[in-house]
């Protein structure tokens, strides 16, 4: 299937591991120009290469910090002057750590809206006179199951989260008659390096958490990136182009709820 996202410019935020890098590599296999951007330069580096030797042309990794406004609009004016316009933002963020009302500080829920929230706005107001411009765009937000279900000691997440989905429903109500899309995909629990270290912080036999939380899942297992990451994929695609404003479980069944 042709997803009609030849060629176009796509930038996907936290882009170096994890669903970042599965939704990078799966939109550079389908022949759009790839620019990913994070805070670790060996793993950008090391992500650059893994990406070219998969479309067969570089891919453009810059350095770029969520957490600051300005370093978020210097990449987008990087990406726009060295590739183009951007067509496709996956708008990936690094989630707030668990833990319980009583430990997480102000500082902490001033850090957890920044990094899940606003870094998101940042993402779409860098992006969306670009978008304008062209007359299309789509914004996919890789959030958590929490939007749409509170995860047991994960305050912060449950807290925050939520948030961008609304941000989400705004943007589509204001800008889909300028053939702008923006939805919500939420990956439940997704076999990562974040999934394993948030296990891990609860203590006691990891192994055994992890395969208890596995068996929870209606599927039965955990979820692989690239499946979070062929969701992200189509949702980006012109194959979806009657989708805007949607909140997309990618979790095995696991949300409990109806919508």
């Amino acid at each position: 299937m042709d997803l009609g996202i030849r060629d176009q410019v796509a930038v996907v935020a936290a882009g170096t591991r994890g669903i970042g890098l599965s939704c990078a590599l799966a939109l550079a296999r389908e022949g759009a120009r790839v620019a990913v951007f994070g805070r670790d330069q060996a793993s950008l580096a090391s992500c650059a290469r893994e990406i070219a030797a998969i479309a067969g042309s570089p891919c453009l990794a810059l350095h770029g910090d969520l957490l600051e406004a300005d370093s978020v609009a210097n990449v987008f004016a990087q990406v726009r002057e060295r590739l183009g316009p951007v067509r496709i933002l996956v708008a990936n963020s690094v989630g707030p750590p668990p833990g319980s009302l009583d430990v997480a500080t102000d500082e902490a829920w001033l850090r957890a809206f920044e990094g899940a929230f606003l870094s998101t706005v940042r993402m779409v107001r860098a992006v969306l006179p670009q978008m304008l411009e062209a007359g299309s765009g789509s914004v996919v937000a890789v959030q958590s199951s929490s939007v749409k279900q509170p995860i047991p000691g994960m305050f912060l997440s449950n807290g925050v989260r939520p948030g961008v989905a609304g941000l989400m429903k705004s943007l589509t109500q204001e800008y889909a008659r300028k053939g702008l899309r923006f939805n919500v995909v939420c990956p439940g629990r997704i076999h990562t390096e974040r999934f394993m270290n948030v296990e891990k912080s609860h203590g006691g036999d990891t192994e055994a958490r992890i395969a208890r939380s596995a068996a929870e899942v209606p599927m039965g297992r955990l979820g692989h990136p690239d499946e979070v990451a062929d969701a992200v994929l189509f949702l980006a695609s012109a194959r979806a182009s009657y989708i805007t404003g949607s909140v997309l479980s990618v979790d095995g069944g696991n949300v409990r709820g109806l919508y």
